[in-house]
């Protein structure tokens, strides 16, 4: 279809993609049904994409109660009747091919008596049912309902997996060449695609991540210029937990609203009617955006009962930028306060009290500046210069922590918990392991490429790795002193390589491309769980998926074999210099292989 032969523009298409080509494909069938169930308004369109994870099953896409909204007359209905009580299928919302679609026309004029149908559902590219890469899947469905399905305002909902940073399982698809996208990547997705709304005359108002672990700040700081607004969470999500009927629901009550204030630039109705009160369209937005966060969040108290905790929040992308330069100057102070012993000393107790999401890769903002404030409140240093120092960074945090607060005219509108586990959850959480990377294709090239780097949280995090890492166990002074073996030749040679050495040569590709052991096996990456952290104890991968000890799975997977890097900020090992005269008196191996 030609991109000028298109429906009329509706209020509103609503788009869900899911990213499905993996273990998440069977509990995402349920999220396909509860769309359908959700009714239907003549204003709003509603397409997924849906991605089976069984060999040889091409993706589908739906255009969900497309048939129902002929059947309707253009009228809208919101929910069905339980009477009588069947559940709904999507098979006549599939966008079939040539003679599937012959035979829905058939059927619908026959059963509306011979009136004439308009059923004219757009033919899908061969591509988007073949194998993409996520980058490209992504973005040819974009495209599809952007040119098919016009309207006024779009929301995106990408329900897969997440963990965007330093883990390679974003939109996670287990047989494309490429398995998985880059942050970088998904901003350069979501920037064309808003660069093509605005030549419409048309808003990209949300992009909803119903995935891990991905409310970051880099995240948000990097889909600066895509859309408005961004719904995410900081630590895990779960298939079902964001209610998707009562948020279609909530959206369709709201067409009418929204048509009325955005067609009021005069004192009457398109029909000629006075107008009562004029409503800002722009609030009225929000306002709709604040109650599907409410959904979101309402909708997870139940899984406290099953032992999951969760957070969500919802951030304005157009205010980002009020983070850049209180980050900036604390992140300044930070790198200083490295150099004194007792403020590195608060830095790291900060961070150990601070909440951690993801095998404590990821710490929240907010509570790490709340809790470095209190951290350097509470000492009395006997040196002034140190003294100014946490002075300077407790006035550094207060600056971080306004701009962090939630509120409805804030960078974070929104942002609450449930469950224990991230009752420290603020909203926005940063990229803050303990050690560096193991990935140097991530930390070297990917990271340090983010828009987030002019904040310079990268340049602290640099210097924090550094200041923090223990010596080597050779320049540790020990009073009694154990047996010790023979240092030989082998000894000498592997005693300077560090687990970052080897992870180097073993990285696949730029950034977003699988790990070395991962690409071992697609499959094994998911039918094995993460080792528990210290404060987080949750599974990395959506608790309902076939995964974990319970299917098979190691109990406790460590080593090589777990596919993450230690949060221990250790050095290469090493006894002391290879050219240390005490070793060599002790070691007659040493003298030999040493000896020019």
């Amino acid at each position: 279809m030609p991109e000028t032969d298109v429906i009329p523009p509706r209020e509103w298409t609503l788009m869900f993609y899911f990213a499905s080509d993996n273990p998440l494909a069977r509990g995402i069938v349920s999220q396909l049904k509860t769309l359908k169930q959700a009714g239907f308004h003549p204003e709003a369109n509603v397409i997924v994409h849906f991605d089976p994870n069984t060999e040889n099953m091409p993706v589908q896409i739906f255009d969900v109660n497309v048939v129902n909204k002929i059947r309707s007359g253009g009228k809208h209905k919101i929910g069905f009747s339980l009477d009588p009580p069947f559940g709904r299928n999507l098979v006549e919302d599939k966008l079939w091919g040539k003679k599937k679609k012959e035979i829905i026309r058939a059927a619908l004029k026959k059963e509306l008596g011979g009136k004439s149908i308009n059923y004219v559902p757009p033919d899908t590219p061969a591509k988007m049912s073949g194998e993409q890469n996520p980058k490209d899947a992504l973005h040819t469905f974009l495209e599809f309902c952007r040119k098919h399905y016009p309207a006024r305002h779009y929301m995106l909902f990408i329900l897969a997996h997440g963990l965007v940073m330093d883990n390679n399982l974003f939109l996670f698809d287990e047989h494309a060449k490429e398995h998985s996208l880059s942050l970088i990547e998904l901003g350069s997705v979501l920037r064309r695609f808003k660069r093509k709304l605005a030549a419409q005359k048309a808003q990209f108002q949300l992009v909803s991540f119903h995935s891990c672990s991905m409310g970051a700040l880099e995240v948000a700081y990097e889909l600066q210029g895509t859309a408005n607004y961004m719904l995410a969470a900081e630590g895990p999500a779960f298939v079902g937990s964001w209610p998707y009927a009562q948020i279609l629901a909530t959206i369709f009550n709201t067409i009418g609203r929204l048509v009325a204030a955005e067609n009021c630039t005069k004192n009457e109705n398109r029909d000629g009617s006075p107008v009562g009160k004029k409503e800002d369209p722009a609030t009225i937005m929000k306002d709709l955006l604040k109650e599907v966060w409410n959904h979101c969040y309402i909708n997870s108290y139940d899984f406290q009962l099953a032992g999951y905790s969760l957070d969500v929040s919802l951030c304005d992308l157009k205010k980002v930028q009020q983070i850049r330069a209180p980050l900036k100057e604390l992140s300044s102070d930070l790198i200083r306060g490295l150099a004194d012993p007792v403020v590195k000393e608060r830095i790291l107790l900060a961070h150990w009290d601070a909440q951690t999401y993801w095998q404590e890769s990821y710490t929240d903002l907010y509570d790490f500046c709340f809790r470095l404030h209190q951290r350097c409140q509470d000492l009395e240093s006997a040196y002034e210069k140190t003294r100014t120092t946490l002075q300077s960074i407790q006035e550094k945090c207060d600056k971080v922590i306004r701009v962090l607060t939630s509120g409805d005219d804030n960078l974070i509108i929104r942002s609450d918990f449930t469950g224990p586990a991230y009752q420290y959850s603020h909203g926005l959480f940063v990229f803050f392991p303990w050690s560096e990377p193991a990935d140097r294709q991530f930390w070297l090239k990917e990271y340090g490429s983010y828009k987030f780097k002019e904040t310079s949280w990268r340049k602290f995090l640099d210097r924090y790795f550094q200041s923090t890492m223990r010596q080597p166990r050779g320049y540790e002074q020990h009073s009694n002193k154990g047996f010790e073996g023979r240092v030989g030749l082998d000894e000498i040679l592997l005693e300077n390589i560090t687990g970052r050495e080897i992870n180097c040569e073993a990285q696949l590709g730029r950034g977003g491309s699988m790990s070395a052991n991962r690409q071992r096996g697609n499959r094994s990456a998911f039918n094995r769980g993460a080792q528990l952290t210290r404060k987080d104890g949750f599974w990395p991968f959506d608790p309902g998926d076939p995964m974990g000890p319970e299917k098979g799975g190691p109990e406790d997977p460590t080593g090589d074999d777990s596919g993450y890097a230690s949060i221990k900020n250790y050095p290469s090992v090493s006894r002391g210099p290879v050219e240390n005269e005490e070793s060599r008196k002790q070691s007659p191996t040493r003298k030999l292989v040493t000896k020019k």
